[in-house]
C-alpha cells in the first residue's frame, strides 16, 4: 500500500464508524453465517480497518478459538483496539499484508470490503495459502452490497483503488490464477466469493 493510500484511510479513520451504514448487525450476521466458521477456529481478519467483524468473529470461535486483525492504517487500528482491545481471543497488528510476513495459521482469511486496494491479489492468495492458510482452509472475500454501490463510492472519494468486478467475474479471474472459486452470493446486500487451492 503507498503512503498516499495509508494517509487516506488515516485521514478517513476518526469518521468512519458513523459513515459506514451497510455494516449493520444484521447484515454483518447474515454474511458470516454463510461461511464455514465453527467455534475453535484461528480467523485472519485482514483489513480490520475499525474492527467492523471483530466482535461477531470472536464470538463464533469463542475461547478456544481466536481472530487476529491486521491493517496497515494505524488510525483504523487504533480505533479497532480502543473498541475491541479487552477481548482476550482477539489480537491486533499494524503489517503491510502484501509485503510483510503475517504471524501464524488459519482455518479461514477474511478480506471484508478489502479486495479493491490489493495491489497483487493473485500472489497474495498465492502466498496466504503457501504460509498463513491451514490445509482444507479458505480466503473470503466480502461486501455488505454489490460492486456498484462499492465503485460508486470509490469513484465518490476519488480513492486510488481499483474497481471491484461483479462477483461472477471476479471468481473466473480467481480461477484463473488456478485457485477454486465460489460466488456464495451475489446481490445488492452481500457479494461472497470463497476461495480454496
Amino acid at each position: 500500500m503507498t503512503q498516499s493510500e495509508i494517509d487516506f484511510f488515516d485521514n478517513l479513520a476518526p469518521t468512519w464508524d458513523e459513515n459506514e451504514v451497510r455494516s449493520t448487525p444484521v447484515r454483518i450476521n447474515s454474511i458470516l453465517e454463510k461461511l464455514p466458521i465453527k467455534e475453535g477456529m484461528h480467523i485472519l481478519d485482514l483489513g480490520t480497518g475499525t474492527g467492523v467483524l471483530i466482535p461477531y468473529l470472536s464470538k463464533l470461535v469463542g475461547t478456544a478459538g481466536n481472530v487476529v486483525a491486521i491493517d496497515l492504517s494505524e488510525g483504523m487500528l487504533s480505533i479497532a483496539k480502543r473498541k475491541y482491545g479487552d477481548l482476550k481471543n482477539v489480537e491486533f497488528h499494524k503489517l503491510d499484508f502484501e509485503e510483510e510476513e503475517i504471524p501464524g495459521v488459519y482455518d479461514i482469511v477474511i478480506l471484508y470490503s478489502v479486495y479493491p486496494h490489493l495491489h497483487s491479489p493473485a500472489q497474495t492468495f498465492e502466498w496466504l495459502f503457501k504460509m498463513n492458510i491451514k490445509p482444507g482452509g479458505c480466503i473470503v472475500i466480502a461486501f455488505p452490497s454489490d460492486e456498484k454501490f462499492i465503485n460508486n463510492i470509490h469513484h465518490e472519494r476519488k480513492s486510488e483503488s481499483d474497481h471491484l468486478p461483479p462477483a461472477h467475474i471476479l471468481a473466473e479471474m480467481i480461477a484463473g490464477w488456478g485457485f477454486q472459486s465460489e460466488v456464495i452470493v451475489a446481490t445488492e446486500e452481500e457479494y461472497i466469493i470463497i476461495i480454496r487451492e
